[in-house]
């Protein structure tokens, strides 16, 4: 068995990376931001927005089976 991937499986790939870092960057951005603007408390606030966030993510990425 060989793991080789064709093109459009390593765009794909290099794509759903992107989009990653991409949403954990503006999550370190948006808690910075609370950070500077409401202190510790806009940073707990910002935490618990983004639980479900995070959840969500979870769940597609084990392919959609809660």
């Amino acid at each position: 068995m060989t793991n080789e991937q064709t093109p459009e499986q390593k765009a794909a790939d290099a794509r759903a990376e992107k989009i990653t870092f991409g949403i954990f960057g503006g999550i370190v951005l948006v808690l910075v931001l609370a950070f500077l603007t409401m202190g510790l408390t806009g940073v707990g606030l910002v935490a618990v927005a983004t639980v479900p966030v995070i959840y969500i993510l979870l769940v597609l990425m084990a392919g959609g089976k809660a």
